[in-house]
C-alpha cells in the first residue's frame, strides 16, 4: 500500500503548481513582448539552459518541452528561419 499523503505534502504540491502557473504566465508575457510564440520562447529557454551548455539535439528538445519529435522539428525549423537558432548537423549521425 502507498503511504498517505500528508497535509504538508498537499500544501507543497499546491505551492509548486502555483509557481509553475506563475512561470508560464511570465513566459507568455515575455514571449509576447519579444514577438515570439510562447512555445518558441520555451524552446529558447530550454536550449539556453540545457545541461552542460552543449548542442541540443531535436530529440532532447522534444523531451525537455514534452512534445512529439516532429513538433520539435517544426519548431526548430521556425526558429532557424527566424535566425534564432543555428542548425549544426552531426557529421557522424545524419539523424541528429
Amino acid at each position: 500500500s502507498r503511504p498517505a499523503i500528508s497535509q504538508a505534502d498537499y500544501q507543497r504540491l499546491s505551492q509548486f503548481r502555483y509557481l509553475i502557473c506563475r512561470f508560464l504566465e511570465f513566459s507568455q508575457i515575455q514571449a509576447n513582448e519579444a514577438g515570439l510564440a510562447p512555445r518558441q520562447h520555451q524552446a529558447l529557454l530550454a536550449i539556453k539552459g540545457f545541461p552542460d551548455g552543449g548542442p541540443v539535439a531535436v530529440g532532447d528538445l522534444a523531451e525537455r518541452l514534452r512534445i512529439r519529435h516532429h513538433s520539435a522539428v517544426e519548431l526548430v525549423n521556425r526558429l532557424a528561419e527566424a535566425g534564432l537558432v543555428i542548425r549544426d548537423p552531426d557529421k557522424n549521425d545524419h539523424r541528429r
